[in-house]
């Protein structure tokens, strides 16, 4: 047994740097399945649009504090669409994969812009906010282009964006609470 700390990024673990990036990709892939799974699992019809964002954008961030690559949303969210894609989940709507990954890369693109504007905490509360928030702005779009119907547009648009404003903050909140807890359980 050895009394060393704990690394503090999954890819530090292995001695072998290519051994250790594919392990990192391969961890950030199933904690986006994971998260799309509980999606599937947790859904419960309360006419609140958005609220799956609470504990998905917790484990999209939970899995970017344990990652040392700048663009882990990204990786995490094409876990998601990965998952997406299968159709096992009983989601119907086509372009859901490529929601999710723009969801991820503007997640990415946000917290990297105000990572120097503001403090961390608050950049990420705001990015999650931001970029959760842009699901029903790009199904808005889909939807004057295609004419596919989305039921959380039933009560207009305004409802949606700020729901999925909210539980993106909310969420973004939950996962940088998990990050904290885990600074002090697992030290630097």
């Amino acid at each position: 047994m050895t009394t060393n700390l704990l690394p503090k990024s999954i890819s530090s673990i292995f001695q072998n740097k290519l051994t250790g990036t594919l392990v990192e990709v391969l961890f950030l892939f199933a904690v986006g399945m994971l998260a799309i799974a509980l999606h599937a699992k947790l859904r419960i019809p309360m006419q609140l649009p958005g609220r799956q964002g609470i504990l998905f954008l917790a484990l999209v961030i939970a899995g970017r504090g344990f990652s040392r690559f700048p663009f882990a949303c990204t990786l995490v969210c094409s876990g998601s669409a990965a998952l997406l894609a299968t159709s096992w989940l009983g989601f119907h709507e086509p372009l859901m994969p490529l929601v999710y990954i723009l969801t991820g890369l503007m997640l990415d693109i946000t917290i990297s812009i105000s990572g120097n504007l503001l403090p961390q905490a608050v950049s990420l509360f705001l990015a999650c906010a931001v970029s959760w928030m842009c699901i029903p702005l790009i199904r808005l779009a889909v939807a004057q282009f295609t004419g596919l119907y989305f039921s959380s547009f039933h009560h207009g648009i305004a409802w949606p964006v700020f729901t999925h404003f909210l539980f993106g903050f909310a969420g973004g909140i939950l996962g940088t609470g998990i990050l904290k807890i885990s600074s002090f359980l697992i030290p630097e």
